[in-house]
Order: structure tokens, then C-alpha cells, then sequence
């Protein structure tokens, strides 16, 4: 939809941008369309990764002339990753700002040369800059572009999944940075050597050690870590914690490094919640509430707007569920399950206070009222297993609407 949006947009107004960068743009566009006839599926797949929907909302709000020309050429290289994967013959002129040429979900080509020409053929495509090759050749297996030679970065894969630690996208993450401390992410120099490949597979280990299909639901929704950067003036590893997911990229974690294995695997519950929540509310509204902020929950110093409330509540069920289990496992270290215990409990109780709000609501639709209700039954299962009794179903503190 935002895709369509965005040809659209140029349909409607095609002064926007300078005719020679609407040429390109429909050249590009074409391409898309030979390689969807061709192979549908690795289109499809390819377009849904999480840094085209961020690419994408970037140029929808782009001011027409040189902002939005700007976001028009990465139309290309998403073209070109998508006909990569679908097989098939093509030549492409591509942009590569600063010497680099970013396919997304795929990899980068470091040539220094700030056009490359494409050609693909068979199982192997390379690159020419001012008529003589250069850089990499790609080779295309089923369903995957690799690289190999001088000038190549793949994305690097994360153990026992198919997700991608992406520090290499453009539009990997928001321009305006993400959360409250405005994090940009990190760049490849801050990404290196093994924290995040040792943290994520403490995190699948434990993920699997104790609800093996959450962890299943986890590998098979999640496409990408976006490591953001700490600020300047936190060094080794201080300042905030973040973590964060947006609408128009679902299937993408944003996060600074937890601290620890156990951290992560929170994070990924947690945020794989919320992308979850937003596609089935796209596709099914729960609530018609605006963005006011109205309502105080117990996991945020600030007010929350009704979805806010509904997407931390269900988020923060989820992880009551995870530490819910991680507290009876016999396999983990004594330790591990009084600390799963404490964490459990606590998030039955935010969820306790958050949960009237939903129920006392006149702004859920049918099928939303049926969700919290669910939401409810959930929790009151989860709250015999606690050792602390939680109050469930009273009405909401006085002072959390205002």
C-alpha cells in the first residue's frame, strides 16, 4: 500500500521532481514489475523487508524537488535485490552515493565509484563502472544474493534463524532516530566482533529452553536486529536501553546491546508483540481511539494514548507468559528461576493495573472487546501461577484517566 502510495503521488503531481528523475524512477519501477511476473514470491519477499516500509514512509513525507529525488533513487537498488533473487536477465544504472551501493536485504558493494552498472545473467551478476568491471560478482542461489570478492559487506545472519544483524541500510532505522533519546543506529565500526552473535544465541538458547513455539514464532516473524548507537557521552555500554518496533517496518527489532542474554530474549517477546498487534490491527481495527494521551500505566513515567495501553498490556502479558515458564523449568539454574519469578510477578502486576483501562473502554470495536476479553482470561490463569496475589478486574486506579 505505501508502494502504491508513493506511484501515485507522483501520478498526481508530475512536477515533483525533474523529469529525468521520473524516468529513472519508472525505469526502476519496471524492472519490479518483469521480475514480480517472473517470480512473485521473491518480490514479495524482498519488499517486505522492514527497511523498504521505512524507506518508503521517508519519501511518502518528503517534500517534492531534491528530498524527494533524493528517496526516488533507492527505488533502484530495491529493484535491482528483487530481480536478483527472482533470476532472469537485466542491465541497470545504478546510484552509489559516496561509493557505495546498498541492496536491501542482501548486502553492500564498496567500489568508490558513484555510478555502477548491473548486469545479471544466469547465476551470476557483476558490476561495471565507466565501462571496465569492478568490485564483487553476486551469485544468485535459490532465494538468496551472496558476494564474493574485494568491496563486498553481506548482511550478517543471526545463529539458528534467518534474521540479519542490518547495520548497513540507509533506511535501516527512522531519520528522526528512535525513542525518546533520538538513537540513531550504529554503524558497522560499532557493530563488530561478537557481543550481538553471543547475546543472540544466549537468547534463542533460552527462548528454546523454555517455550520452544514462542521461540519458533520469534525466528519465523523476525527479518532484522537494528543495533542503535548509544549516545556520545555514555562510553562503555552506559546510557538508555532501548528497545522499539514501528508500523511501517513490522518483522524489525530496533535495540541498543542488552547487557545480557536473558535481556535480549525479553526484547524480542516483547517487541515481536507488538509487530504482531499492529498487522492484526491493520487488518482487523481492535479500538478507534485517537492519539490523545490520556492514561497512566505503570511501565511508563509519561501518559499513553489508548493503544499505547493496549500495545504495552498485551506486549507486557507476553512477557509474563515467557517468565511465567522460565520460573518452572527444572533445567535452569535455581537463580535463573527466582529471578524469573520476580520478573513474572511484575509484570503480572503492571498488567493488572493496565488491564481495566481496556475493559472500561467504550473506544474498542466488537473484535477488540473479544481480544481484551481474551487478554483477561490469560491473565487470570497466569496469576495462579505468582506468588504474590494479583487483583484482577477491579476498576482502574483513581488518577489513570485525566
Amino acid at each position: 500500500m505505501l508502494l502504491r502510495s508513493l506511484l501515485t503521488r507522483l501520478e498526481r503531481r508530475p512536477d515533483a521532481v525533474p523529469a529525468d528523475v521520473r524516468e529513472r524512477f519508472e525505469a526502476h519501477w519496471r524492472l519490479l514489475e518483469r521480475a514480480e511476473a517472473q517470480h512473485p514470491r521473491a518480490v514479495r519477499d524482498t519488499l517486505g523487508y522492514p527497511s523498504v516500509g521505512t524507506w518508503l514512509t521517508r519519501a511518502l513525507t518528503a517534500p517534492d524537488g531534491d528530498a524527494l529525488a533524493r528517496c526516488l533513487g533507492h527505488l533502484g537498488p530495491l529493484a535491482a535485490a528483487a530481480a536478483l533473487r527472482a533470476g532472469g536477465r537485466f542491465a541497470l544504472d545504478l546510484p552509489a552515493p559516496a561509493g557505495r551501493l546498498v541492496l536491501p536485504a542482501t548486502g553492500l558493494v564498496e567500489t568508490g565509484a558513484s555510478v555502477l552498472r548491473l548486469t545479471a545473467h544466469g547465476r551470476s551478476a557483476h558490476l561495471t563502472a565507466g565501462g571496465r568491471r569492478t568490485g564483487p560478482v553476486l551469485l544468485r542461489l535459490p532465494g538468496r544474493v551472496l558476494g564474493a570478492g574485494t568491496g563486498w559487506r553481506g548482511l550478517r545472519r543471526l545463529p539458528g534463524s534467518a534474521a540479519c544483524l542490518d547495520d548497513l541500510d540507509p533506511y535501516r532505522a527512522p531519520a528522526e532516530g528512535v525513542g525518546s533519546a533520538a538513537l540513531l543506529a550504529a554503524s558497522p565500526a560499532e557493530t563488530g566482533g561478537e557481543p550481538w552473535g553471543q547475546r543472540w544465541r544466549g537468547a534463542l538458547a533460552l527462548l528454546r529452553a523454555v517455550d520452544r513455539a514462542r521461540a519458533a514464532e520469534v525466528t519465523a516473524l523476525l527479518r532484522c536486529v537494528v543495533p542503535l548507537a548509544r549516545p556520545a557521552a555514555s562510553p562503555g555500554g552506559a546510557g538508555p536501553k532501548v528497545s522499539a518496533t514501528f508500523r511501517a517496518a513490522p518483522g524489525a527489532v530496533f535495540a541498543t546491546l542488552p547487557e545480557t542474554a536473558a535481556d535480549l530474549a525479553e526484547v524480542l517477546v516483547h517487541e515481536t508483540q507488538h509487530s504482531k498487534l499492529s498487522v492484526l490491527h491493520d487488518l482487523l481495527p481492535l479500538h478507534g481511539a485517537g492519539p490523545r494521551e490520556a492514561y497512566r500505566v505503570a511501565w511508563r513515567p509519561d501518559p499513553r494514548p489508548f493503544a499505547g495501553v493496549l500495545q504495552g498490556t498485551y506486549a507486557h502479558l507476553a512477557l509474563a507468559d515467557f517468565w511465567a515458564r522460565a520460573a518452572l523449568r527444572r533445567p535452569l539454574p535455581a537463580a535463573a528461576r527466582r529471578g524469573a519469578g520476580t520478573r513474572r510477578d511484575s509484570y503480572l502486576q503492571q498488567v493488572a493495573e493496565a488491564l481495566p483501562i481496556l475493559l472500561e473502554s467504550a473506544e474498542l470495536t466488537a473484535a477488540g472487546r473479544e481480544f481484551v476479553t481474551g487478554m483477561h482470561r490469560h491473565l487470570a490463569a497466569l496469576a495462579r501461577s505468582g506468588e504474590r496475589p494479583v487483583a484482577i478486574g477491579a476498576m482502574s486506579p483513581f488518577g489513570d484517566v485525566r
